[in-house]
C-alpha cells in the first residue's frame, strides 16, 4: 500500500500543493516551523480522519483560507485496487487578528446549518461517514511522543492502542465513538444523581450500553496486546544486544478473568458498576471501563514506568510501536504507510541505525528530518529528497 498522489489546499501553511509519490523512501527536511509535521499531519487524517496534532480540527484550516475551508485530497494504491480519499474542514468562525498583524484574514463567516459537520469526506468521489474513510489507507506514525509512550500518561498508551484498532476494525471504532458518548451521558447523570434530581435507577440503561460496548472494546484491546507480545520482545532482544526481555500488560479497569467468554462477560461487568455505584455518583464521574484502561511494560520482570532508564523506556516504546507495525500488517495482508516525524533527532546512533533498517524495507516511508546528517548516504541518495521552506516543496533530486 502506497499513496501515490497528495493534493492540499489552504490545509496549515500549504495555500496550495500537488505532490506526486510512490514506493520507496520520502524524505522531508528543512527548518522548524516550515511544514514538514503538516504534511504527514495530512496524510495521517486521510487515514483516520483525526489529527495527531491538533487539539481541534479548525486549526488545520489556513487562517487566511476565503472560504475557510481546508481540503486533502490522496489517492492509494493498494494490493487489489486503487482508491481516492477526500477530506473537507470548515471552519465556519476564523481567528481574528489585528490589522497591524500582517495577516490577511477574510471576516465573513460561514453561516451552517445546526448540527452540520465540520469535517465531510468522500471516497471516489462519493460522499461518505467517517467511519467509512477509516482504514481505506492505513498508517503507523513514529513521532517523538511516541517515545513517551511508556513514561507518559494513561491516556497516551490507550491512544496508542486506538489509533491501530480503529484501521484494522471498522467495529471498534464503531464501538469506541458510541461508547464515549455513553461515558459522557453516563457521566452527567451522575452528577444530576448527586444533586438529587434524578433517581439512581435511571443508571440501569447506561449500564447495559456501556457494558456492551466495553466488552468489545476491551476484547478488541486484549487480542491485540496479545498480538504484540508475540513481536516486540523480539525488537527488544535486538536492539538491547539481547540484554532485555519486554512484556506488554493490558491492565482494563475491570476485573477481567480469562474464563469469560464473550456473552457472559458484561455481566461480571455490570455487577462491577454496581459495586462502584455509591462511589461513582459522590465523584460524579464514571469510574469504571475502558476509558480508565492501561498498559503496563515489564524489561526483565520490571515496571518500566516506575523503575526503567531513559534507555530503557525508550527502547521499550520503540520495540512496541515496531509491533505496532508488525501486528497492522498481519491483521490487514497491506504494508501501512510509515510516518516519522523528526523522530531519529530523539535517538541515540545505535537505536536509530536499527529503526532504519527496519522501516527500509517497507513500501512507502515518509519521514522528516530538519537536516540529513546522520542518515547512512546511500540511503539518503536513493532517497527522494524534498526540501520544505514556508509551506513549499523543492526537489533536492
Amino acid at each position: 500500500m502506497y499513496l501515490s498522489r497528495l493534493s492540499l489546499s489552504d490545509f496549515r501553511n500549504y495555500k496550495e500543493l500537488e505532490l506526486p509519490l510512490g514506493r520507496g523512501l520520502f524524505l522531508f527536511h528543512g527548518d522548524n516551523a516550515q511544514g514538514k509535521t503538516n504534511l504527514l499531519e495530512a496524510v495521517s487524517m486521510l487515514a483516520t480522519a483525526t489529527s495527531f496534532h491538533a487539539s481541534s480540527d479548525r486549526e488545520v484550516v489556513n487562517w487566511e483560507a476565503l472560504d475557510h475551508v481546508a481540503r486533502l485530497d490522496g489517492t492509494v494504491q493498494r494490493q487489489e485496487d486503487s482508491i481516492q480519499l477526500e477530506v473537507l474542514i470548515v471552519d465556519p468562525t476564523p481567528p481574528t487578528f489585528a490589522a497591524a498583524s500582517g495577516v490577511n484574514v477574510s471576516q465573513r463567516s460561514i453561516e451552517l446549518p445546526a448540527h452540520a459537520p465540520r469535517k465531510r469526506y468522500k471516497v471516489n468521489g462519493v460522499p461518505k461517514r467517517t467511519i467509512d474513510l477509516i482504514g481505506q489507507m492505513k498508517v503507523v506514525l513514529f513521532a517523538p511522543s511516541d517515545l513517551h509512550l511508556v513514561d507518559g500518561g494513561p491516556e497516551e498508551r490507550r491512544r496508542f492502542l486506538d489509533r491501530a484498532l480503529c484501521q484494522v476494525q471498522p467495529r471498534y471504532s464503531v464501538a469506541l465513538v458510541k461508547y464515549r458518548k455513553i461515558v459522557t451521558q453516563r457521566s452527567a447523570l451522575l452528577k444530576r444523581i448527586r444533586e438529587n434530581q434524578e433517581d439512581p435507577a435511571m443508571l440501569n440503561y447506561l449500564d447495559e450500553q456501556l457494558t456492551q460496548l466495553a466488552n468489545q472494546i476491551i476484547y478488541e484491546r486484549r487480542r491485540m496486546v496479545d498480538a504484540l507480545n508475540e513481536q516486540a520482545n523480539q525488537f527488544q532482544q535486538a536492539i538491547s544486544g539481547g540484554r532485555e526481555q519486554l512484556q506488554i500488560i493490558y491492565r482494563p479497569s475491570f476485573r477481567v478473568e480469562p474464563t469469560w467468554g464473550l456473552s457472559e462477560a458484561p455481566q461480571h461487568y455490570r455487577e462491577q458498576l454496581r459495586e462502584a455505584r455509591r462511589k461513582e455518583i459522590l465523584q460524579g464521574v464514571c469510574l469504571r471501563g475502558p476509558h480508565r484502561d492501561d498498559l503496563e511494560f515489564l524489561v526483565n520482570g520490571v515496571n518500566m514506568l516506575s523503575y526503567g532508564s531513559r534507555g530503557q523506556q525508550r527502547t521499550a516504546a520503540l520495540a512496541s510501536k515496531l509491533a505496532e507495525l508488525a501486528f497492522m500488517h498481519a491483521s490487514t495482508g497491506d504494508q501501512p504507510i510509515l510516518l516519522l516525524d523528526d523522530v531519529f533527532s530523539e535517538l541515540d546512533a545505535s537505536r536509530r541505525e536499527y529503526l532504519l533498517c527496519q522501516v527500509a524495507q517497507y513500501e512507502q516511508v515518509m519521514l522528516t528530518s530538519t537536516d540529513l546528517e546522520g542518515f547512512p548516504s546511500d540511503l539518503v541518495q536513493r532517497s527522494h529528497r524534498y526540501r520544505v521552506n514556508k509551506g513549499e516543496l523543492l526537489s533536492d533530486e
